[in-house]
């Protein structure tokens, strides 16, 4: 179980964490929207640069925008967590002066305790971390690739033999390059216990199941999603599966 105290902490360091996020997607709106007005009295030279830093900005602020939806379900959760372990706390104590008149009030007593019970189930399973099954990418010449959570992310793209661009997982080999991947095509990220796939700008685009993938925004992969880059296609699936691609 967590420690009350570390819980609150973690809390109110979400918190102030929010409080700054929220800052900086403000002052990029402001700025976007400042900047946006003013491009049609520039000049030329001056209008692509200011151009340039609106498209960063708006790259800047997805992030942002989405950091700011993390760290609200953090809180959300850590105060669900605090909740019943106040409760928790609380109902621990009555116990201890019921016991002290057990004859009188065993009934009372009795009933706290199931009361009692029911909360540390309750947080048990808000606590308890969710198992994973190992996951895998299958490229189109059938290698399989796994995943490893603990590494936490992966850069897919393709190794170009003049640059120093050397991606996680080089699509080179299947016809990466030829097949309209980018260098730094797209991200596999484990977050929040899941895997997500990130456009990282590509100039083919992304897509699963045949959907695009907003650029710079985690999506979610399912078990056997249909991962597309360019027009080279691999599968996500989960290694335990036995379901022939």
């Amino acid at each position: 179980m967590s420690d009350r105290a570390s819980v609150e902490k973690e809390i109110n360091d979400t918190r102030k964490s929010i409080g700054l996020v929220e800052r900086d997607v403000r002052q990029l709106r402001e700025w976007i929207s400042a900047n946006e007005r003013g491009l049609n009295g520039m000049q030329e030279a001056l209008r692509r640069i200011t151009e340039e830093g609106i498209s960063k900005a708006r790259s800047d602020l997805t992030q942002r925008e989405s950091e700011l939806q993390r760290l609200r379900g953090v809180l959300a959760f850590n105060e669900r967590v605090l909740g019943v372990t106040v409760e928790m706390e609380r109902k621990q104590h009555d116990i201890v002066n019921l016991e002290r008149e057990q004859e009188r009030i065993i009934v009372l007593l009795e009933r706290n305790r199931t009361e009692l019970n029911q909360l540390k189930m309750a947080y048990d399973e808000l606590t308890r971390p969710t198992i994973l099954p190992p996951c895998e990418i299958v490229l189109p010449n059938n290698q399989r690739i796994p995943l490893d959570a603990g590494k936490g992310e992966y850069v897919v793209g393709w190794r170009d033999a003049a640059g120093d661009a050397v991606p996680d997982i080089d699509l080179h080999p299947v016809g990466g390059s030829t097949s309209g991947v980018s260098r730094r095509h797209a991200l596999l990220r484990f977050l929040s216990n899941q895997w997500t796939i990130t456009d990282l700008g590509s100039t083919n685009g992304s897509f699963v199941n045949d959907v695009p993938v907003a650029p710079h925004t985690p999506t979610a992969l399912a078990d056997k999603s249909r991962i597309r880059l360019g027009s080279l296609q691999m599968f996500f699936r989960y290694i335990t599966q036995t379901t022939r691609l």
